[in-house]
């Protein structure tokens, strides 16, 4: 069930899209492409969610396993989160934006979370920047490589944004079709640092 959601982190106002509907995610990356304030660059936030299902390998045994729940983008100005599991099918429009060759994807742990949106869904991405190792090149501060996205944020953009993530989402499950405000703003908090953090340094770096 989708749902649009404004949250404010620090100065910006950031809208946030939730949805499982593919003309929705055709709406809101046309948006993407055509910024009302591009500032040059075309650096998206990129994250996904996990949801955790029984799989019952016999009678005796049964394992918990992981599968891509939700996708979220996010360009600065809003967020666009993809309840992927709900989704009748994956829209050609994300197939072909995640391709783009002058966009890069930013994120933390790019590497295992695209290994598992390609196996379940078909989704690769181009241009995927792993944020720690780019920030200790950038900044020439090699711990940086192995820090969490709080700790990146405060020392590339000297932010918290740690402070607007809701504690009580814990253990939420991300599979299911109402979201919920608290998840969505969780998603955003991530995706939005994501993109602060990318942008910052890709700008530095050029």
């Amino acid at each position: 069930m989708g749902f649009v959601e404004t949250f404010q982190l620090n100065a910006d106002l950031i809208q946030t899209i939730v949805t499982d509907k593919q003309k929705k995610v055709d709406e809101i990356l046309w948006c993407f492409l055509h910024p009302a304030n591009y500032n040059g660059q075309k650096v998206i936030g990129f994250d996904i969610e996990l949801s955790l299902y029984e799989n019952k390998v016999s009678e005796e045994e049964t394992n918990f396993e992981t599968e891509c729940a939700t996708l979220q983008l996010c360009d600065g100005h809003a967020c666009l989160i993809i309840q992927l599991c709900h989704l009748d099918s994956v829209p050609t429009s994300l197939l072909n934006f995640l391709r783009m060759p002058d966009y890069t994807f930013v994120g933390v742990g790019m590497n295992d979370n695209l290994v598992k949106l390609e196996k379940e869904y078909g989704i690769r991405c181009r241009n995927a920047v792993e944020l720690g190792p780019l920030a200790a090149t950038v900044m020439k501060m090699p711990r940086l490589s192995f820090c969490g996205v709080d700790e990146l944020a405060v020392a590339v953009n000297k932010l918290d944004l740690g402070k607007h993530r809701p504690l009580s989402t814990l253990y939420k499950d991300w599979g299911q079709s109402n979201l919920g405000k608290k998840l969505a703003k969780l998603a955003t908090v991530n995706v939005y640092s994501y993109y602060m953090i990318g942008s910052k340094l890709l700008s530095t770096r050029h």
